[in-house]
């Protein structure tokens, strides 16, 4: 029944096979963990790359819109002869 010794007391081979299984889990959540890790920083330069994009987009609309309301300004004066 008792098959191994750890740190002085005896183990059983459930035991021993119980701890190598934790283990193993701790492992492959050291995995995922890092591989979330990867996953969330390669988000997060996607986000800021599309947020650097929808500023650009952004100042290109407002410039687009202040020449707009200019040109209105110009060619809809009622006030000038037409």
């Amino acid at each position: 029944m008792f098959e191994g010794y750890r740190e002085g007391v005896r183990v059983s081979e459930r035991d021993r096979q119980r701890g190598a299984e934790l283990r193993a889990e701790r492992v492959r959540w050291k995995g995922r963990s890092r591989n979330m890790s990867r996953a969330s920083k390669s988000m997060d330069e996607r986000l800021r790359k599309m947020n650097d994009q929808a500023s650009t987009l952004d100042k290109r609309l407002s410039r687009h819109a202040e020449e707009g309301m200019r040109w209105h300004t110009t060619w809809d004066d009622t006030s000038r002869p037409g």
